[in-house]
């Protein structure tokens, strides 16, 4: 038995981007596009109704935006692989948005036909697919992030991952062994270098860099 056509489902507010995707990937003989939407609320509908392989959604959408509608369809059992396509690069709070929401892909709409088949191809199997510019902002931000844990001292690392416990600096002052005034000099310089701003961001950082369990 031949192998099942890669159904893709097209969400954008414009028509005309809709009808000229459908024509860009209609001459695929292993595409299908088994449904199309124009808003979010219809897109979160269809994917729970046609069950497509992977998404390819818009960011800009009336109502809801994409990352919105994201974040729900990836909720769904069973549910698709997503991959953004827009007209622009997103800033580093939106692309942390995305990446949350669940989506494996982020596409410029001057995408070639081939990169923007692969890319659907490589989301379907799992496999991250990123216009270069974004992989190179999220290998910034994934250095950045390194080194500003790594240039913790032993010291200034213990005190986060007391901090990432939830514990008051009167604790962990007992804890350690040290003056609550020691300690309260250890959070502020941890905060510093990790470049945030209160105990529970940096409790946050902790976490998401996996130095403590959630």
């Amino acid at each position: 038995m031949p192998d099942q056509p890669l159904r893709i489902m097209i969400v954008d507010d414009h028509a005309i981007v809709r009808e000229g995707l459908r024509m860009l990937l209609g001459d695929e003989p292993d595409i299908a596009i088994v449904a199309e939407a124009g808003d979010a609320e219809t897109a979160i509908d269809l994917a729970a109704a046609k069950k497509p392989d992977v998404i390819l959604l818009d960011v800009a959408l009336p109502g809801r935006d994409g990352i919105c509608a994201a974040k729900t369809i990836a909720a769904q059992p069973d549910a698709p692989k997503i991959v953004l396509l827009t007209s622009s690069l997103a800033d580093d709070l939106r692309l942390q948005e995305a990446l949350d929401a669940g989506v494996v892909g982020y596409l410029l709409k001057d995408v070639s036909k081939a990169d923007l088949v692969r890319a659907l191809k490589n989301a379907h199997a799992g496999a991250p697919a990123f216009h270069p510019e974004v992989q190179r902002q999220l290998l910034r931000r994934a250095t950045g992030a390194r080194l500003a844990h790594e240039s913790l001292t032993a010291r200034e690392r213990e005190i986060l991952i007391e901090i990432a416990r939830g514990k008051s600096n009167k604790v962990i002052a007992y804890d350690l062994g040290l003056t609550e005034g020691t300690v309260k000099g250890h959070v502020s310089t941890v905060l510093a270098k990790l470049g945030v701003d209160d105990r529970t961001q940096a409790a946050l950082y902790a976490v998401k860099h996996g130095l403590v369990k959630a």
